[in-house]
């Protein structure tokens, strides 16, 4: 394996390939107790459209949650029942762009890891088990439909993008995964959850060769993943200023939020929401002058936030909370972005941000699990998460200004509202 040196995060990562072509990282965390193994594919639910052999064809919504739910079903037994017999923690997860297998433990490491990668990579779906499968993710959307934190985001993502299959939640509808077989839940196993589209990380006191070695046993493709449509490329001015609803809640819920200006380059894209973030937080984070304004003047609460997130082929900035009065929330922040000028406290407050994030950022290498997770995460947005702090020292004053003058205007900002009935 290479081992990837970078002396200013004082970390070491080895990395390696299968001759499948699946690649490995490994984080050795010499005299840590616990160990964490994390098999993520890129493949998560805006990934509903591809082409292969010149054929393209559709899933429906909610369709990679619900491979994610029936991979634990094996010939005879669930995958879970071997990590409980090893002491070991499992989860899985699925988020707009990637579905992560993942395990935890103190002894047993190698064991298994060989489980892990043995039921990720053994479709077994029966017509009986998916029909079962339908009324427990079904409970799962009503709960979500119920929530008007999801209902808010939701809402708001119509009102940006026309297209763009993050419009639809991650679990989809009960009328979506009612058309989800066996057979369109082998299809999708077959394209995407292939080596060349999938990547293992893993750290904790192990040893690298060891994990490389294991990860032989990931069968080999017939073909690469296939290419992905996420809709026609979006001008980034929303579709519709304003969406409303009414929902049980006590107090106006809104999420205001501009499209983030989506770059091919994975370098280029970490660095627009790494000066996303700064800029929110110069804007808009607790002890900003703007948000002392709104907190004491009774306009926003604790549950306030902003802060930039991303998905396949696209990003938001957005903030929001409970807000007696939205308008009068996204009136004030308009005003203050289109008239912010970095003066000289402005800056100070910039570089002090700046040297958090950065600590921010060193304190998560003592993670095993922050690790694993933002390695797959910047692996699959094709750049070094390790390049972070240089990242960060290319981010000026005249970026931050620049950022919040442009994205902040008032066209460019949708604005969605759960009212009280």
């Amino acid at each position: 394996m290479n081992v990837l040196e970078y002396p200013r995060c004082g970390i070491r990562i080895h990395e390696g390939k299968t001759s499948a072509g699946l690649p490995v990282f490994v984080f050795p965390m010499e005299g840590f107790r616990s160990k964490y193994a994390f098999f993520a594919v890129k493949y998560g639910g805006c990934d509903r459209r591809f082409r292969l052999d010149g054929r393209w064809t559709d899933t429906p919504a909610g369709i990679a949650h619900y491979l994610e739910h029936k991979m634990f079903d094996m010939p005879d037994y669930n995958a879970m029942e071997p990590f409980a017999a090893l002491g070991a923690d499992p989860n899985a997860f699925t988020s707009d762009g990637m579905t992560g297998y993942l395990f935890s433990c103190t002894d047993h490491f190698e064991e298994c890891l060989q489980e892990l990668l043995h039921y990720v990579t053994t479709p077994y779906f029966t017509a009986e088990s998916v029909a079962k499968e339908q009324g427990i993710i079904g409970q799962e959307i009503r709960m979500g439909e119920d929530d008007p934190g999801r209902r808010v985001r939701r809402n708001l993502m119509r009102a940006l993008y026309r297209d763009h299959p993050v419009r639809d939640t991650i679990v989809g509808t009960a009328e979506s995964i009612a058309g989800i077989t066996a057979e369109t839940l082998n299809e999708c196993h077959s394209m995407f959850y292939v080596p060349g589209n999938m990547v293992l990380c893993c750290a904790g006191d192990i040893d690298p060769v060891k994990v490389l070695a294991l990860a032989e046993a990931v069968p080999k493709a017939a073909k690469d993943a296939p290419e992905r449509d996420y809709g026609d490329t979006e001008e980034l001015l929303p579709v519709t200023v304003r969406a409303e609803e009414k929902m049980t809640v006590s107090m106006p819920i809104c999420m205001m939020g501009a499209k983030l200006a989506w770059q091919s380059d994975g370098a280029a894209w970490a660095r627009e929401q790494i000066l996303a973030g700064l800029a929110c937080d110069l804007l808009l984070g607790e002890g900003s002058p703007l948000y002392t304004e709104l907190y004491e003047g009774g306009i926003i609460n604790q549950s306030f936030y902003a802060g930039p997130f991303d998905f396949p082929r696209g990003g938001v900035c957005c903030a929001g909370g409970r807000c007696p009065d939205p308008e009068a929330l996204l009136g004030r922040i308009v005003d203050a972005a289109e008239s912010f000028r970095m003066d000289g406290a402005s800056k100070a407050r910039l570089e002090r941000l700046k040297r958090a994030a950065l600590g921010n950022f060193i304190m998560a290498l003592d993670s095993p699990e922050e690790l694993c997770h933002t390695q797959a995460e910047s692996w699959f947005g094709g750049w070094e998460r390790m390049k972070f702090p240089a990242i960060l020292d290319s981010i000026g004053a005249a970026d931050a200004e620049a950022f919040l003058n442009e994205t902040f205007r008032a066209d460019r900002l949708a604005l969605s509202v759960i009212r009280p009935l």
